[in-house]
C-alpha cells in the first residue's frame, strides 16, 4: 500500500510540474509580439507597375495593438526585373521583437502599358541638331549630353580617340552590301539603323552584317513620327512600329534584336526617349552629320565632309543611299587610323 502511494505522489508530481512548465511556456509564446501579413507574402508585379502595400497588424498580449510601430525595411525597384524582399519588424515594451518577410517578383510586361506619368513628361517634337564648328573640338547638340543620359540617350562616346559610324537606311535602294564589305575589309563594325522593309527584302544581307558582327539596330517599321504616337491613344501604333521590326528580325534571323534605336529623321522628345528606355532601348543621336540624304556627292566631297567633322567620341550619321560617302569610306578609315583613331559600336558606349 505504501509503495502505491510513493508512486501516485510521484505521478502527481511529475503532472504537477508539467502544467507548471506548460503554463510557463504558453506564457512565454503568449507574451511574444506577431505580425500578421493581409495578402500573399509572395507578389509578382509587372515592370512599370507600382507596389500597393496590402496591410499588416501587430498585436501583444501585453501591449495590444502595436502595428503602428512596426517598421519595413527593403526597396522595391519597380523598373527592374528581378526579386525583391520586404522585411516588417515590432518590438513591445519587454525588447521582444518579430519579424515577417514578404517577398516581391518583378517580371517583364509582355504586353508593355501606357504609364500615367507619361503624360508629364514633355512631349514637344524636336529636331536634332550638332553644334559641330569643324574645329576638332567635342560639340554639343540637341540636349544635354548629361540630361539623355537619364534617359539612356547619347549623342558621343567618351572622349577618347575613337569613332562610331552609323548608318541611316534612307531607303530601299542603297549601298549598304558594298558599305559592309569596306567594313570588313578594313575590320570595323558598323551600327545600321534599318526599316522594317529593307530588313525584309535582304534577309540574306541581314543574316550576313548579323553573323560579322554588325548591330542591327530599330529604325521604326515605317519611318514615322515616333512623338506623335507617344500618346495614350496613339500608343498602341507606337509598340507596333518598334515590335513589328523587331519580329521581321527574329524571324529571320532566330535572334532577338538589339536594343539599338534611333528615331526618324531625329525627330524626339523627352517622353519617347523615356519610352524607349522602358522598352528596354539605348537611342543614339550624332555629333557628326553633313546634307548628304538629299543628293549624291562626289566621292571627294564626302571625303572632305567626314574629314572636317571628326572629333573624340564622333557618332557619324552615314546615309549610305549617297555613293560618295561610299567611295569615301575606306580612304576615311584608314586616314583616321593612320591618325591614331579606333572605331567602335555604339552598343559599346557606357553609361558612366
Amino acid at each position: 500500500m505504501k509503495k502505491i502511494k510513493f508512486i501516485l505522489s510521484i505521478i502527481i508530481a511529475i503532472l504537477i510540474s508539467i502544467v507548471i512548465y506548460l503554463k510557463f511556456i504558453n506564457k512565454d509564446v503568449i507574451s511574444m509580439p506577431q505580425i500578421t501579413l493581409y495578402g500573399k507574402n509572395i507578389i509578382t508585379l509587372y515592370q512599370g507597375q507600382n507596389y500597393k502595400e496590402p496591410g499588416y497588424e501587430a498585436s501583444d498580449t501585453k501591449d495590444g495593438d502595436i502595428t503602428k510601430k512596426v517598421k519595413i525595411e527593403g526597396e522595391i525597384s519597380k523598373d527592374k526585373i528581378g526579386s525583391y524582399e520586404l522585411i516588417y519588424t515590432v518590438t513591445n515594451s519587454n525588447g521582444e521583437k518579430a519579424i515577417a518577410h514578404r517577398f516581391i517578383k518583378v517580371v517583364q510586361n509582355k504586353t508593355p502599358i501606357y504609364k500615367d506619368e507619361y503624360d508629364k513628361i514633355d512631349n514637344q517634337t524636336r529636331g536634332w541638331w550638332s553644334n559641330n564648328k569643324l574645329d576638332g573640338k567635342r560639340p554639343s547638340g540637341g540636349a544635354d549630353i548629361n540630361e539623355l543620359k537619364k534617359y539612356d540617350a547619347f549623342f558621343m562616346g567618351p572622349d577618347e580617340k575613337v569613332l562610331y559610324l552609323t548608318f541611316d537606311e534612307g531607303g530601299l535602294e542603297t549601298y549598304v552590301k558594298e558599305i559592309v564589305d569596306v567594313l570588313n575589309k578594313n575590320d570595323v563594325k558598323g551600327t545600321f539603323f534599318l526599316c522594317r522593309k529593307f530588313i525584309e527584302e535582304n534577309t540574306d544581307l541581314i543574316k550576313k552584317m548579323s553573323k560579322e558582327g554588325h548591330t542591327i539596330a530599330n529604325h521604326t517599321s515605317h519611318h514615322l513620327n515616333m512623338p506623335q504616337l507617344a500618346t495614350k491613344d496613339n500608343f498602341e501604333k507606337y509598340l507596333s512600329e518598334i515590335e513589328e521590326v523587331e519580329k521581321t528580325y527574329y524571324q529571320i534571323t532566330g535572334q532577338n534584336m538589339e536594343k539599338v534605336y534611333r528615331d526618324p529623321r531625329g525627330e524626339w522628345s523627352f517622353r519617347d526617349l523615356q519610352i524607349m528606355k522602358d522598352l528596354g532601348y539605348r537611342t543614339y543621336f550624332y555629333s557628326a552629320d553633313y546634307l548628304d540624304y538629299k543628293e549624291d556627292v562626289p566621292k571627294e566631297k564626302a571625303l572632305n565632309e567626314l574629314t572636317k567633322r571628326v572629333h573624340n567620341g564622333a557618332i557619324y550619321l552615314i546615309h549610305p543611299k549617297n555613293k560618295g560617302n561610299y567611295l569615301a569610306l575606306d580612304t576615311f578609315i584608314n586616314n583616321m587610323k593612320k591618325q591614331g583613331y579606333r572605331f567602335d559600336l555604339v552598343k559599346n558606349i557606357k553609361a558612366s
